[in-house]
């Protein structure tokens, strides 16, 4: 696969406006992106606002899917980068976007796919969503304004995205043997894991449930799990069920 040919999926969380899906589906298709997931949007998908911002961007608007919720969204993806404007304490790696695209050309192959994701215009993402991300990208901007449109934000990516395949033409994505955990089985693991710890009466009140899983989440993330050293962890969860 030439990195010509291909192109990390977009992906729009709770977006509020119809004008705003349209702009980017028309600055996603100006740099040949074609592939964009929707998480629970809060618009008409029928508005008529949609169509005059997209400017004919068909190949996008064609292929976007819809999905209830960001896990569900990312399931089959191995890597995912989120764009934030806010300074948060959130325990994430924060990167900026030339970093970011080393970061997808470091982690590309044929077996690991990459999805970017942006939050609503309003709030960007949630903590609850950040804990899915594996790295958060930071745009440079004027720090008492630092707010970018959502369709502005998304450009911003595809644009250094198609000057770096641009500019390394001779690029491929190949094989490679570090195959990233992917996020469903890595959701299963955090699912399992928390179970257990209730079980042992390692986690006893809701508020403690929530902050346990919330610092497993992002303790097992900046990790970068392959998937063998998942299954690994797997097969230790389930040997301590059994020996319950």
């Amino acid at each position: 696969m030439n990195s010509k040919r291909y192109f990390p999926t977009i992906i729009l969380v709770k977006t509020q406006l119809a004008e705003n899906f349209g702009a980017v589906a028309r600055s996603m298709e100006n740099f040949n992106f074609t592939n964009l997931r929707l998480v629970h949007p809060k618009f008409d998908l029928n508005s008529e606002k949609i169509l005059p911002l997209a400017a004919g961007a068909s190949k996008v608007l064609r292929n976007v899917s819809i999905f209830n919720s960001l896990e569900e969204a990312v399931s089959d993806f191995n890597f995912l980068i989120g764009f934030t404007a806010r300074n948060r304490t959130f325990n994430k790696k924060f990167i900026s976007i030339d970093d970011g695209m080393n970061q997808i050309i470091e982690k590309f192959s044929h077996e690991n796919k990459i999805a970017i994701i942006f939050g609503p215009e309003n709030s960007g993402l949630s903590n609850n969503d950040l804990t899915l991300i594996d790295r958060l990208i930071t745009i440079k901007s004027n720090p008492i304004f630092s707010s970018i449109n959502l369709s502005h934000a998304v450009i911003l990516f595809c644009y250094e995205w198609s000057k770096f395949i641009s500019q390394n033409e001779s690029f491929e994505i190949k094989s490679q043997k570090k195959i990233l955990a992917k996020k469903e089985d890595l959701l299963n693991f955090f699912h399992r894991l928390e179970l257990l710890l209730s079980k042992s009466g390692f986690i006893k009140t809701k508020q403690r449930k929530k902050t346990i899983t919330t610092k497993l989440k992002n303790i097992f993330n900046r990790m970068d799990l392959t998937k063998n050293e998942l299954d690994a962890l797997m097969g230790i969860i389930n040997s301590l069920y059994k020996s319950r």
